[in-house]
């Protein structure tokens, strides 16, 4: 019996992360779709976000996003390219850069956060204000726990 029970706690934790991992992917469908000739993923989105909070080295928003640097080098680089970031080299450190928001990025930065508001309005309306609270605080408890684990270098 107790195995049973282990097994299904192991079946009911893939499908929760299974549907985190489904939400954000429609997310992400959505926001492209729904951005017309400017389309963001939710990565871009994520290190405009993170240049906007302060964190404004490629190495540093990787490891706030859990991304690849390779990836972020990418998407950096789309962004300089499409002008919501600037590069700048670091003053103290000539090999590394850093990442500043520009007033297109800031307006961009502001859109993306309403779509995806938007989009997670219609995602969740079939959703009671119970479940939508518990979803929120959920979500919130997540967070703070993936910072614990960044602060404490990735593992407990």
């Amino acid at each position: 019996m107790g195995d049973v029970a282990v097994m299904s706690t192991e079946v009911d934790a893939l499908r929760l992360a299974g549907s985190l991992v489904q939400l954000v992917r429609a997310l992400d469908q959505a926001l492209r779709a729904g951005t017309g000739d400017d389309p963001l993923t939710l990565a871009d989105l994520g290190v405009l976000g993170s240049v906007g909070r302060g964190i404004d080295t490629p190495t540093l928003i990787a490891r706030a996003l859990r991304l690849d640097p390779a990836r972020i080098t990418h998407v950096t680089d789309k962004l300089v390219s499409g002008a919501y970031l600037e590069r700048t080299v670091d003053p103290e450190d000539r090999r590394r850069w850093r990442l500043r928001l520009t007033e297109r990025g800031i307006v961009r930065l502001h859109t993306g956060r309403t779509d995806t508001e938007a989009a997670m309005e219609r995602f969740l309306v079939g959703l009671s204000a119970e479940e939508l609270t518990g979803l929120k605080l959920g979500l919130e408890g997540v967070r703070r726990e993936l910072a614990n684990l960044s602060d404490l270098g990735g593992g407990r």
